[in-house]
């Protein structure tokens, strides 16, 4: 009863304060308010924002380098479609809105994320099977040097960090309104001459056909920075949710992505056109942040080969980046760029950075999510999974760096890899023994 009191006092606090920026906005530029008005009259959305100013900052970028790029682009580039009518284009119209209507999301506890995620789009028969779970969420302790009793992760549960994407979701009403929706809009790069080896990107090969399609043209448009799109295939909000989570789990070298929110429009319960952000504010020139990445990755990836076996290779990668990190929350810290090149992350950048280096030496490394520490103290939270020659192990980069480095989460089975619960897609991948 206490929870849904505070729910309802939230939501009732997040109304005022969008009514008071509103108001604001109107009084600052009267534009503002004829704008809004109009658009209120002609369109019943709903719109759902999460978004932070950067980001918002980041989605105008975005939108002016896509038609840029749309201008310039030849006949191997991305797919387009006709004009629908000489609307108004809708994205600029909710975007508007969202520059007064920015909420800001509390942090869900275990359940809440486990009951917003949806198996749709996940092959039937991968689901079906059963898969081993993990002893997690035991609360160990141990003596320290004094004789007193104390909780083995006190100090750890804390470095939990990892940030599942926000639908910033606007839901079409009518064919009306779809049609402004889909005005200039292609599908962008198809992807379908893309391929993802098992033994590497194990996410796609979890998905359905269906889905595998939309996880090609979520790659390619992703590694061609092209942000609006319309998808290949019909499909669901939870089979795109769960295709743009398997591309993100797989590819730590599309840096620039950022996988903290996208934007789908629903209509009649399927997605109709989607849009992806970049962290080209943060980034800058993303050619040249790209050059930074390869020219700090190198040398760790050179050194790391010249060495004689894989389990050489492995800790000499685990132990780089506990030497070099600083866990420390940014605006890159989903990223393998804030690990390679910025120094500072959290448990995202530490598994993605660990899974980029490993896989390019060689060694099939597999970025995996759940939850770290205890049912209360814990939070979302990612670290590894390591298959040497079919040969499956846990490693947490992250909470081995201490100092000295230590080797508690490193190479363990899942019966020995206490508080860590794989969710989402990640419950599918191999068991570790």
């Amino acid at each position: 009863m206490k929870k849904l009191v505070s729910k309802l006092l939230f939501t009732i606090l997040a109304i005022v304060v969008a009514i008071c920026g509103l108001i604001v906005a109107c009084a600052i530029d009267p534009t503002i308010a004829k704008e809004v008005s109009a658009f209120a009259k002609s369109h019943n959305l709903h719109i759902e924002i999460k978004k932070s100013e950067e980001e918002l900052a980041a989605e105008a970028a975005a939108s002016a380098e896509a038609e840029a790029a749309q201008a310039d682009a030849d006949s191997e580039g991305p797919v387009a479609i006709a004009d629908v009518a000489s609307l108004s284009g809708i994205s600029d119209a909710a975007t508007a809105v969202s520059s007064f209507t920015y909420t800001q999301d509390k942090e869900k506890e275990y359940a809440e994320y486990l009951g917003d995620w949806s198996t749709k789009g996940i092959d039937k028969d991968i689901v079906d099977e059963k898969q081993e779970d993990p002893l997690v969420n035991e609360d160990i302790d141990e003596v320290d040097e004094n004789g007193d009793q104390v909780t083995y992760y006190d100090n750890i549960d804390e470095l939990t960090g990892y940030g599942l994407p926000e639908r910033n979701v606007i839901k079409l009403e009518d064919q009306g309104q779809v049609q402004e929706a889909l005005i200039d809009v292609g599908m962008g790069y198809s992807g379908n001459d893309y391929s993802f080896p098992a033994e590497f990107y194990p996410y796609y090969q979890m998905l359905d056909s269906n889905c595998k399609a939309l996880y090609r043209q979520i790659y390619a448009n992703a590694l061609n920075m092209w942000p609006e799109f319309l998808p290949v295939n019909v499909a669901t909000p939870s089979e795109w949710n769960n295709a743009l989570l398997s591309v993100s789990f797989d590819h730590p070298e599309l840096f620039w992505l950022n996988t903290r929110l996208y934007t789908e429009y629903d209509f009649g319960g399927k997605v109709v056109k989607v849009r992806l952000y970049f962290y080209d504010s943060e980034l800058g020139d993303i050619d040249e942040a790209k050059s930074k990445f390869a020219a700090a990755a190198e040398p760790v990836v050179i050194m790391a080969s010249a060495l004689e076996t894989n389990a050489d290779k492995e800790q000499f990668i685990h132990d780089y980046l506990t030497n070099k990190l600083t866990y420390n929350e940014n605006n890159l810290d989903q990223s393998a760029y804030s690990a390679i090149v910025n120094s500072e992350t959290v448990c995202a950048g530490y598994s993605k950075a660990f899974q980029y280096l490993m896989q390019q030496v060689g060694i099939p490394t597999y970025f995996c999510v759940g939850w770290g520490g205890g049912l209360v103290s814990g939070g979302m939270h990612a670290w590894n999974i390591v298959n040497m020659d079919k040969k499956y192990a846990n490693v947490d980069v992250t909470w081995d760096d201490r100092d000295p480095t230590i080797y508690e989460f490193y190479n363990r089975p899942d019966n020995d890899f206490h508080r860590h619960k794989r969710m989402f897609n990640s419950q599918y991948l191999p068991a570790c023994r």
